[in-house]
């Protein structure tokens, strides 16, 4: 069943993120993470695109890769930044023609060096604007983000909840969150996000720890905060002993989400297979996603 139908039917869905290398060795070691990945029978595999679309040519062809010889369902993304309307529009129409039924519409992070978002002369200011342009013109299943901490820049919670609500009416009909490692702010922001009408599925962010030097590279990318559970948890340790234990936390943290009703769990992957497949199996072996090819 596709992901789509899936997540309409309430069924939780199993998917994961990667990201276009910059080099033959990271091309090499992401065929073997897919690989890996695909062992599990994903319901779809997500490809980032680059600050200004940087990596907008190897995303499209990379999605277009891992659904046509992989045989997995992929989504594109696709953010605002750098690009004119035009542009955004001859990017779907390139998706639209490979087959891909999928894409996350971002608003996209300003460029390196930059400390605000300034939006294309003639392209869009916000996902919501992106995401109306994607459903009037293009038949596309469209996901969006959001954050169960908020977003960084917006001012409360509800606020970012009525963006997120606004991605809901412009045609958004998935959304997947930004990591966290406390479930207690993912489920009241889902439940805060019902209470004001956002009514799509909500797949949670999952990010395992593998080492306790990415903590603070978190917190300081994404705004996510690190609890002092987590932190507890991991203790001290070397590399191997750290990224066991950052398993174990995920799968303890995947297992309460899903037995809690969460729409799915999207793995950011960091084009590393070894934490994130070990997790899946766990949770295969647990009782949940149970298909495996």
């Amino acid at each position: 069943m596709p992901y789509y139908e899936k997540l309409q039917n309430k069924q939780p869905t199993l998917s994961f993120e990667v990201f276009p290398p910059k080099n033959p060795t990271g091309w090499e070691s992401l065929y073997s993470t897919l690989a890996e990945i695909r062992r599990r029978s994903p319901d779809f595999v997500s490809v980032t695109y680059g600050a200004a679309g940087s990596t907008r040519d190897k995303t499209i062809d990379l999605v277009g890769r891992i659904q046509r010889e992989l045989e997995i369902a992929s989504v594109a993304h696709l953010t605002c930044v750098g690009h004119s309307k035009e542009e955004i529009a001859s990017i779907l129409a390139q998706l639209q023609d490979s087959g891909i039924q999928g894409v996350m519409a971002l608003r996209g992070d300003p460029p390196k060096g930059d400390t605000q978002f300034v939006p294309h002369p003639g392209g869009f200011a916000h996902a919501s604007d992106l995401i109306a342009f994607a459903d009037a013109n293009f038949q596309m299943h469209l996901g969006c983000a959001c954050y169960p901490e908020k977003h960084p820049e917006a001012v409360t919670l509800a606020e970012d909840i009525l963006h997120l609500k606004q991605k809901q009416e412009a045609g958004a009909s998935f959304a997947v969150t930004q990591l966290f490692f406390d479930n207690a702010n993912f489920l009241r922001f889902v439940a805060q996000s019902r209470a004001a009408g956002v009514t799509l599925p909500i797949i949670a962010g999952i990010m395992p720890v593998s080492a306790l030097s990415q903590l603070a590279r978190f917190r300081d990318l994404s705004g996510t905060e690190i609890p002092k559970s987590l932190t507890d948890y991991l203790g001290d340790g070397d590399d191997d002993t750290i990224a066991r234990r950052g398993i174990d936390f995920a799968v303890a943290q995947c297992i309460e989400l899903l037995d809690n009703g969460t729409a799915g769990l999207h793995f950011y992957t960091l084009n590393r297979s070894n934490s994130t497949t070990k997790i899946t199996d766990a949770l295969r072996e647990a009782g949940y996603f149970k298909r495996m090819k």
